[in-house]
């Protein structure tokens, strides 16, 4: 009796609907999915290699074109400032469906809210997440997401297939165009996507490094291997499993450096993903590459790893992922003899590869195997790439090299 007499004073002061997001008000708690991720990477000091670029500072309109792999309708965004030393401020965020070259119509942009107000701040070290919106969305449609940063921030790691829009000044979240703007290889700040998805909605994490992230691809809205299974799956009628790519370029099963280590940031990028029944695990390649090696940094070295210490950590991550109820794709690693990186790829390491994917296949330890080594090696040397599959370094896939790891995630994978 007094809890009803409670609930009813509250209702009528209006408190209730303030404490309340609108979805879960109406009791909808189900349905969320993850339509496309971006795993947030650890701060990387500066490297002596020709490919590597400083993280840039931001402050401004930051403006990032990202496809979705399914659709919904209703759509939150989650910003990130896990990895980040301070604060992050935001004034205003914006969302606009785009065409498919990311062009966005007038009138398109809705703002996006968090607790019913337009201005927030996501506390140094943690995530979040947005009101939702309603927007309806198509699968594979491209979403162009901009926020307003009164103060700089530093982004932990540039990425070639990650890129920023960004225009210094006033907010500019609403312009059509940001003309003056500059280009950045940046990790996003926006770390996921989620749409309210029918009942048989649901997420797959793809987790892994660089050749799960897509380096090489050419299209920056087509991230490797992931995209390229959403638009499978979408081909084959299946417009509401999302793909959420969890990739880290130089990431490593056993050890942090370049984002935390798959051990320690799986509750994060996997477990904790709203919608996930499904996770395809394809890492260990680092792992091996820089076994041995000096760190760069120091005159230390990597530590020694063999193949049952990936294994070990393989074992880990799939009994946690079981303790959640999930099924747990094992992928093989791929070929990497020939890779430009020095020491990284040797006889002896191919030989602790081909020892791992010898358990992956066998071992029985997945629910299934995804054999992504076959997908991709040539056939008259199975230690290499296919020459038509390579991105040009001999480690990661052309575009067509991730449309047969694509392919054969898909046999794999029942929708």
């Amino acid at each position: 009796m007094r809890r009803s007499l409670l609930l009813t004073t509250l209702a009528a002061a209006g408190l209730i609907a303030g404490l309340c997001p609108v979805a879960w008000a109406k009791g909808e708690t189900a349905g969320w999915i993850t339509t496309w991720a971006s795993s947030p990477s650890l701060p990387i000091e500066k490297l002596p290699l020709p490919f590597w670029k400083p993280a840039p500072e931001v402050q401004g309109t930051v403006r990032y074109t990202l496809r979705v792999s399914a659709g919904g309708d209703q759509v939150r965004v989650r910003l990130s400032a896990e990895t980040l030393p301070q604060d992050l401020l935001v004034d205003h965020a914006t969302v606009a469906v785009a065409d498919a070259q990311g062009h966005v119509a007038p009138g398109a942009f809705r703002t996006l809210t968090f607790d019913g107000a337009r201005a927030v701040r996501v506390t140094a070290g943690a995530p979040l997440v947005s009101d939702p919106l309603d927007l309806p969305l198509d699968a594979g449609a491209v979403l162009v997401v901009s926020l307003h940063l009164p103060q700089p921030v530093t982004v932990p790691q540039a990425d070639n297939n990650h890129h920023t829009d960004i225009l210094s000044g006033d907010d500019r979240t609403e312009a059509v165009a940001l003309d003056g703007a500059r280009g950045e290889d940046a990790r996003e700040i926006v770390s996921a996507l989620l749409v309210h998805a029918g009942a048989q909605g649901r997420t797959i994490v793809a987790f892994g490094d660089s050749i799960t992230d897509g380096f090489g691809a050419k299209d920056r809205l087509m991230r490797g291997w992931p995209d390229q299974l959403a638009a499978l799956l979408r081909a084959k009628g299946r417009r509401d499993i999302g793909i959420a790519n969890a990739g880290i370029g130089g990431n490593r099963v056993l050890r942090g450096e370049v984002g935390p280590s798959a051990l320690a940031r799986f509750d994060r990028d996997v477990l904790a993903v709203p919608g996930v029944t499904d996770v395809i695990l394809l890492e260990g390649i680092n792992d091996l590459g820089l076994s041995g090696l000096p760190t760069l940094r120091t005159s230390a070295t990597h530590p020694v790893v063999t193949a049952e210490d990936i294994i070990a950590g393989y074992r880990q991550l799939i009994d946690r992922a079981r303790a959640r109820h999930l099924r747990v794709h094992g992928a093989t690693l791929t070929p990497a003899i020939g890779a430009t990186f020095p020491g990284y790829a040797t006889p002896e390491k191919d030989a602790v590869r081909q020892k791992i994917n010898a358990w992956i296949r066998t071992s029985g330890a997945f629910d299934d195997v995804i054999d992504f080594d076959a997908a991709v090696r040539d056939p008259a040397h199975p230690e290499r790439i296919r020459a038509d599959y390579d991105c040009g370094d001999h480690l990661h896939p052309s575009d067509a090299g991730y449309r047969a790891m694509a392919e054969a995630a898909l046999a794999a994978i029942a929708p």
